[in-house]
């Protein structure tokens, strides 16, 4: 029931981006970081390959204007639309889990304004 709870909000996460003309960015880094929730939500106990390729792009992702700050926002809209509480560790984990160096900080208590 969670994870279809989580597949709904996400859709609805997706399609209000695009309703209200909000970047693209925030959709495809939705995208990349919507299969790490089951980890950080702590229903697996390992990230899938798809989280960890989908951090890789989101790594990428930074190099953009205003990049990091996209992402970071993206995220933090994902955790309340999802209403999955994240794992304080497991998100911290998550760059050494899947053997990534992140060029962007990634926490529970990310400030998206710096």
């Amino acid at each position: 029931m969670p994870r279809l709870l989580a597949c709904i909000t996400f859709f609805v996460l997706i399609f209000g981006s695009a309703v209200t003309g909000e970047s693209n960015n925030c959709s495809k880094g939705a995208n990349y970081f919507f299969p790490c929730i089951n980890y950080v939500g702590g229903f697996s106990p390992k990230p899938a390959k798809d989280c960890c390729s989908g951090l890789e792009e989101l790594n990428k992702m930074t190099k953009e204007k205003e990049g990091p700050e996209n992402i970071c926002q993206c995220i933090e809209d994902m955790a309340y639309v999802t209403n999955v509480p994240f794992i304080a560790s497991r998100v911290q984990s998550l760059p050494e889990d899947c053997h990534i160096h992140l060029s962007f900080p990634i926490s529970i208590s990310m400030n998206c304004s710096r």
